[in-house]
């Protein structure tokens, strides 16, 4: 597996879990909840999105 792959999915797994840490309240505690609620929402699933297109991306470039 490249490096580039590994990095690919560390980074879009920070996403995911800064995404938890702003809905459990974490971090951006000044800000409203329906705020922290949605930019948790698009880091959680921009997160999921990274790992779903590395997947598919690394089964495209091996002839699958």
């Amino acid at each position: 597996m490249d490096i580039m792959k590994y990095v690919a999915y560390i980074v879009a797994s920070l996403f995911i879990v800064l995404g938890i840490a702003i809905l459990t309240g974490y971090y951006m505690i000044g800000f409203p909840s329906q705020f922290r609620i949605m930019a948790a929402a698009v880091l959680i699933l921009y997160g999921a999105f990274r790992i779903v297109i590395t997947i598919f991306k690394k089964n495209t470039t091996s002839g699958l």
